[in-house]
C-alpha cells in the first residue's frame, strides 16, 4: 500500500514539472501589411524584456522559450504595433497598419527599453531614415533640427565635430552630452566621427529626469546610439550598397574692397586726419592703383637673413586686384561608400559593414577622410543564454588647413597678387603692404599635416533568463584610439616678418576606457499591473597619456625628412601627461503601470568617483517620473477631434563629473628648468619645481536638479500630433576656476577649480507633425520642432562677474557672466549715435556725465529666442521629396572680424565694402564711422558696433528620389533600387555679415564670438541605395 502511494507521489511530481516545462513553448506565425505583403525586419519582443527576433525577407518569425503568461510585441517603424498574450496559441499571424505616431515603437533606454507610448520622461527619437538622407560625416549632425531641446552648431572645418546642447547651457564646463554607442560610453563628440551614420539603428535623447540612471555623467542629457543587429530567421543574406558622390562649393562669403577702392579708403583716411595724401604703393596726391608691387622683394638666404637686391624681384598687380576669399576656396569633391551585409537563422544573427568617406574642404588643402568596419553578432546557447557582441574599427584623417589664414584672407590688400611674377607665392615685404601672411600660402604649407586617429570600440554581453521573468545580462565594453599629428611650420621668405627658423611639431595620444555592467531585469505582468525593475552594478576607467615634441631648423622641407631626428635644434617637450579616472555606480529603475494608462517610473543611483575627495566622491541621484493617458479613460471619446491624449511629468537630480583637468583636488607640480633650477652652491645646479596648477580638496559635484511637465496629443485619426513639454533646469554648485585666489607672483600655476555658483535654464519644447496619404496613393509630412529657453546665472561666489577669453581677440573681452543675467551676454559700450565728426557716440549708462568703462553694460546676447527644424516629405508611386530647414530667432553675434575689416587695426590691409559708406560731412546718415588711419575713442573696445543680429533660416537639404517598380528590381533579381539627387544648405536667410551665422566658440564663457570661423558649404551629391 505505500508502495503505491510512493509511486502515485512520484507520478503527480513528474506531471507536474512536466507541465511546468511544458509553459515553455516556441511561437512561429507570419506578418504582414495591409495590402498582404510580408514584412522584413518586424520586431518580435517579449513584453518587458529585451529577447526576442526579427521576421526573416518574407515575414516569417519564429521565438522559443516563450510561456503562455507572455505577451509579444510587434513593432516595425511606421506602423501601429501590436501585443498579443501568447495564451494557448503556437502560430500568431499578425497584420500591422500604417501608423504615423509610431507610439508602440520599442526605444531602447540603454540598460532597458520600452515602448514609446509608455514613456513618461522626456525621450526624443531622431527618424535615421529622414536624418541620413542628408549628407552627413557624423551622427551629430542628424540631430540637427531634429529633435525639440536639442541646439546642434554645425562645425564647418571637416572631420570636427558639432557642438550639441541640449535645452541649454547648465554648466562653463564641457556642455557635451553623454553618448552611449551600443553600451560603450563618452562624453566626446569626436568619437562620433568613428561611426559610420549608415550602422546607426536608432539615436534617441534622454533630456530630463529620464536621465537619472546615467547619473553622475547625465547632467548635459544623453544620447543613446543603437547600431544594426541583423535579424534571426533570415531566409537569405541581405546585402545593402549605399553610395553618393558630389562637390561642396562655398556657401557665402564676404565683400571686400579692390584696389581703386582699398586706394580710395586710404586717401579718404588720410584727408580726414588732416595729413596731406600719400602712399608708398599708390603714390602722392591722386592715388593711382599700380601695375606692380612697388619695391617689391623678398628673402635671399637665411642665418642671416638676406634680401635680393632693389628691382631683382617683382610681382604684378592682378587686373582687378585679388580676391583673397576666392582664391583660398575652391570646389571639392565629397564621395561615399557604404556596404553592409546581414542575416540570422534561428540561433543567430550578424550585421557587418564597410564604409569609405572623403570630404575635401572649400578651403585648398583641407578635408576628412574615414574608412570604418563593423561587425554586430549575437547567438542563443540553449533557451536561456545569449551572447553577443559589438565592434567598431576606424580610421580617421583630418586636414583642418591653418586656421590663421581666414583671418590673414579679411586683412590682406588686394593689390598684392598671390603670386609673384616668378611663380613664387608674393609677400608683404614691400613698403605699404602691412605685415599679412600670404592665407594661399598658409594652407599650401599645411599640405602635407595630418591628424590621423584609430580607433576601435565594442563590447561583449551575456544575457541569462534565471527563471521566467527574471533575467541577468553582463557587459563588458571599451575601447582605443591612438592620435597621431604632424604639423610642419615651414619658412616663408615672401613676408615681411619672415619665420626665420623653420620647425616640426609632433603629437601622440593613446586613449583607453573600460566599462562593466551588470544588470537584473525583473518583468512581470499580472492582470491589469504591468512592473519592469531592474537593478544593477556598473564600474568604468578612463586613461589618456600623450606627448608632443618639437624640433626646429630642418634643412630640407620635405615630407621625407620631417623625422624628429633630422632638425638641427635639440627636441622640445612641449606638455606630457598620463591621466586617469574611475567611477563605480550602483542604481536601481522600477516601471510600473496599470490598466495600460497610468505609469510611474522610480530611479535612483549613486556613484563614487575617483575625482573628488572625502565626503565628496559619492553622491545619488534620484528621480520620478508619472504618466496618465487620459484618453484610454471611459469617459473619453477617442473618436472625436483628439483621439489620444497624455500627461506626463517628472523630477530628477543628475550629476556633472566632467572637467577640463582628471585630478581637480589636488596640486600638481612640474619641473621646469627656466624657473625652478636654482645653484644653490654657487656652482652646480640642482633641478627644481613648481606648482602649475592649484588644487581644491573641498571641491564637490556640480548637480542638476531638472522638473518637466509635458503633454501628448494625436488628433484628426492620428493624423496630427503634437507634443509640448515646459521644463526647469537648476545647476547647483557650478565649477568654474576662479582666477582670484591666484596672485600675479604665482608665474605658471593655473587657479583651482571651485564651486563658482547656480545656473537656471528654464524653457519649452514643441513638435507638432502631420501625415496623411490621398486616396490616390500621395503620402505626404510635415513635422515642425520648436524648443526655446531662458538662461539666467542665479548666484556666483563673491558675486564678483566672470569674464570671456581673450585670446585671438587682441585683448578684447567682449563677454561677461554675471549674477542675474545670462552666461557670456556681450559686454561692452553702447553706440547711440555718430558725433559731428564721425566718432562714435557711447551711452551715459550711469548718467553721471561722462562717458568711461563704467559705462559699459549689456549689449547683446548669444542665446537665441528659440531654435526650430522643419520638415517636409512626400511621395507619389515610385518618387519621394524630402525638404528640411533649419533656423535660429533672437541671438546675436559678436562680429570680431570687424576688428580688422571696419577699422584701421592695420591700416594697409583690406577692409569690408561697408567702409564704404563711412560718415563724411556729406554722409551723415550712416553707423559707420569715419575713416582714419588709427583707432581712437575707444573704438577697438567690445561695443555694439561689432554685435549684430545671428539669426536665420536655412534650406538645410532638399533631396528628390525615384524608387524602380518591384516589376523591375525582380528581373534585376534586386530587392529595391532608388536613385536620388540632393543639395545642402542650398539657401540661408539672414542678416548677418559674417561667413556664416552657426558659430562655435571656444569655451561657454565666450559664446556667439565669430573670429577665424570656417566658411559653410553647399552640398550637390548623386546617389543610389541599391538592397539585394
Amino acid at each position: 500500500m505505500m508502495n503505491k502511494f510512493k509511486v502515485t507521489i512520484i507520478a503527480c511530481l513528474f506531471l507536474c514539472m512536466q507541465n511546468v516545462f511544458s509553459q515553455n513553448k516556441k511561437i512561429t506565425g507570419e506578418v504582414k501589411d495591409s495590402s498582404g505583403n510580408p514584412l522584413p525586419g518586424v520586431s518580435i519582443l517579449v513584453k518587458g524584456t529585451t529577447r526576442g527576433v526579427d521576421t526573416d525577407f518574407d515575414g516569417n518569425y519564429s521565438i522559443s522559450d516563450v510561456s503562455a503568461s507572455n505577451e509579444l510585441v510587434f513593432s516595425y517603424l511606421g506602423m501601429i504595433s501590436q501585443t498579443i498574450a501568447v495564451g494557448n496559441n503556437s502560430q500568431i499571424d499578425v497584420v500591422l497598419l500604417d501608423d504615423a505616431t509610431s507610439l508602440d515603437e520599442v526605444i531602447v533606454m540603454g540598460y532597458s527599453s520600452q515602448t514609446r507610448g509608455d514613456l513618461t520622461g522626456s525621450v526624443a527619437s531622431i527618424d535615421m531614415d529622414e536624418a541620413l538622407k542628408a549628407p552627413v560625416v557624423t551622427a551629430a549632425e542628424a540631430l540637427q533640427g531634429r529633435s525639440t531641446g536639442v541646439t546642434v552648431i554645425s562645425n564647418n572645418t571637416p572631420g570636427s565635430a558639432p557642438k550639441i546642447n541640449i535645452r541649454g547651457f547648465g554648466t562653463t564646463n564641457n556642455t557635451n552630452p553623454l553618448f552611449i554607442i551600443d553600451g560603450v560610453q563618452t562624453d566626446d563628440p569626436n568619437a562620433l566621427n568613428n561611426l559610420n551614420p549608415s550602422d546607426i539603428d536608432q539615436m534617441n535623447v534622454l533630456k530630463d529626469g529620464a536621465a537619472a540612471i546615467y547619473g553622475a555623467r547625465a547632467a548635459n542629457g544623453v544620447v543613446i546610439i543603437t547600431t544594426k543587429g541583423g535579424g534571426y530567421n533570415q531566409s537569405k543574406p541581405t546585402v545593402t550598397l549605399d553610395m553618393y558622390t558630389g562637390f561642396s562649393q562655398i556657401a557665402n562669403t564676404v565683400d571686400m574692397l579692390n584696389p581703386e577702392q582699398h586706394a580710395q579708403m586710404l586717401f579718404q583716411s588720410q584727408v580726414n586726419d588732416g595729413v596731406s595724401p600719400s602712399h608708398p604703393q599708390y603714390g602722392d596726391g591722386t592715388f593711382t592703383v599700380p601695375s606692380s608691387i612697388v619695391r617689391y622683394n623678398r628673402v635671399k638666404s637665411y642665418k642671416p637673413i638676406t634680401l635680393f637686391g632693389e628691382g631683382e624681384k617683382s610681382a604684378a598687380v592682378t587686373p582687378g586686384g585679388t580676391d583673397w576669399i576666392d582664391a583660398m576656396t575652391s570646389s571639392a569633391l565629397t564621395n561615399n561608400i557604404a556596404l553592409s551585409l546581414s542575416n540570422g537563422n534561428e540561433t543567430g544573427k550578424y550585421f557587418m559593414s564597410l564604409g569609405y568617406l572623403t570630404r575635401d574642404g572649400v578651403a585648398a588643402y583641407t578635408g576628412f577622410e574615414r574608412l570604418s568596419t563593423r561587425l554586430n553578432s549575437e547567438f542563443k546557447i540553449g533557451d536561456k543564454i545569449t551572447i553577443g557582441e559589438h565592434m567598431n574599427v576606424s580610421f580617421t584623417n583630418t586636414q583642418s588647413g591653418n586656421s590663421e589664414a581666414w583671418e590673414m584672407a579679411l586683412r590682406m590688400t588686394p593689390l598684392l597678387p598671390v603670386y609673384d611674377d616668378e611663380g613664387l607665392f608674393a609677400g608683404s615685404r614691400a613698403p605699404g603692404i602691412g605685415n599679412t601672411r600670404n592665407p594661399v600660402a598658409q594652407n599650401y604649407r599645411t599640405r602635407d599635416d595630418y591628424a590621423k586617429r584609430y580607433a576601435a570600440f565594442g563590447d561583449v554581453y551575456l544575457n541569462w533568463e534565471i527563471i521566467e521573468n527574471l533575467s541577468f545580462k553582463t557587459t563588458l565594453g571599451g575601447g582605443f584610439n591612438t592620435f597621431d599629428s604632424r604639423r610642419f611650420t615651414s619658412l616663408d621668405p615672401e613676408h615681411g616678418e619672415p619665420i626665420g627658423i623653420n620647425n616640426l611639431n609632433e603629437q601622440d595620444q593613446t586613449a583607453s576606457n573600460w566599462i562593466w555592467s551588470n544588470v537584473l531585469s525583473y518583468n512581470k505582468t499580472y492582470k491589469e499591473h504591468s512592473i519592469n525593475a531592474l537593478l544593477g552594478y556598473e564600474a568604468l576607467k578612463n586613461s589618456d597619456k600623450g606627448k608632443g615634441v618639437t624640433v626646429s631648423d630642418f634643412l630640407f622641407e620635405t615630407p621625407d625628412f620631417y623625422l624628429l631626428n633630422n632638425g638641427a635644434v635639440p627636441p622640445k617637450v612641449d606638455y606630457a601627461y598620463d591621466n586617469s579616472n574611475s567611477l563605480a555606480s550602483v542604481f536601481a529603475t522600477v516601471n510600473y503601470s496599470f490598466r495600460d494608462k497610468y505609469y510611474a517610473t522610480v530611479t535612483l543611483r549613486n556613484d563614487t568617483s575617483s575625482r573628488f575627495l572625502g565626503d565628496n566622491k559619492s553622491a545619488t541621484f534620484p528621480s520620478f517620473s508619472g504618466g496618465w493617458i487620459m484618453s484610454k479613460e471611459d469617459f473619453f471619446n477617442t473618436d472625436g477631434f483628439v483621439n489620444r491624449l497624455k500627461l506626463k511629468g517628472s523630477w530628477g537630480q543628475l550629476g556633472n563629473q566632467t572637467l577640463p583637468v582628471n585630478n581637480p583636488t589636488i596640486n600638481i607640480s612640474s619641473l621646469n628648468s627656466s624657473q625652478a633650477d636654482y645653484y644653490f652652491d654657487g656652482a652646480n645646479i640642482s633641478s627644481g619645481a613648481i606648482i602649475s596648477a592649484i588644487g581644491n580638496p573641498n571641491l564637490k559635484w556640480e548637480t542638476s536638479e531638472t522638473l518637466n511637465f509635458g503633454v501628448e496629443l494625436a488628433m484628426l485619426d492620428s493624423r496630427l500630433n503634437m507634443s509640448v513639454e515646459g521644463y526647469q533646469i537648476k545647476t547647483k554648485d557650478l565649477i568654474s576656476q576662479d582666477f582670484g585666489l591666484i596672485s600675479t607672483t604665482a608665474i605658471d600655476a593655473s587657479a583651482p577649480y571651485v564651486n563658482l555658483g547656480d545656473i537656471q535654464n528654464t524653457g519649452f519644447d514643441l513638435g507638432i507633425g502631420w501625415n496623411d496619404t490621398t486616396d490616390s496613393g500621395f503620402s505626404y509630412g510635415a513635422s515642425l520642432n520648436l524648443s526655446r529657453y531662458k538662461n539666467e546665472v542665479v548666484k556666483l561666489i563673491g558675486g564678483a562677474p566672470v569674464g570671456g577669453r581673450t585670446n585671438e581677440l587682441r585683448g578684447q573681452q567682449p563677454t561677461r557672466t554675471e549674477e542675474g543675467e545670462e552666461m557670456s551676454y556681450f559686454y561692452g559700450r553702447k553706440v547711440i549715435g555718430l558725433s559731428d565728426t564721425g566718432r562714435f557716440v557711447y551711452e551715459d549708462v550711469n548718467g553721471d556725465g561722462t562717458v568711461d568703462d563704467d559705462d559699459r553694460t549689456n549689449i547683446g546676447s548669444p542665446h537665441a529666442d528659440f531654435t526650430y527644424g522643419l520638415n517636409l516629405s512626400g511621395a507619389y508611386k515610385g518618387f519621394d521629396a524630402q525638404l528640411f530647414f533649419t533656423g535660429s530667432q533672437g541671438n546675436d553675434i559678436y562680429n570680431f572680424n570687424k576688428f580688422y575689416t571696419d577699422f584701421p587695426a592695420f591700416v594697409n590691409g583690406n577692409r569690408s565694402t561697408r567702409v564704404l559708406n563711412a560718415w563724411t560731412p556729406s554722409n551723415t546718415n550712416t553707423t559707420v564711422p569715419a575713416l582714419s588711419t588709427s583707432i581712437t575713442n575707444n573704438e577697438g573696445d567690445p561695443n555694439s558696433y561689432y554685435v549684430e543680429d545671428g539669426s536665420f533660416f536655412r534650406l538645410k537639404n532638399i533631396q528628390i528620389g525615384y524608387s524602380l517598380s518591384e516589376n523591375i528590381t525582380s528581373k534585376m533579381n534586386i530587392s529595391s533600387a532608388r536613385f536620388y539627387v540632393q543639395a545642402t544648405n542650398l539657401f540661408t536667410i539672414t542678416d548677418y555679415s559674417g561667413f556664416d551665422p552657426e558659430i562655435i566658440s571656444q569655451n561657454n564663457l565666450s559664446l556667439g564670438v565669430d573670429n577665424r570661423i570656417y566658411p559653410n558649404s553647399k552640398i550637390f551629391t548623386m546617389g543610389v541605395n541599391f538592397k539585394f
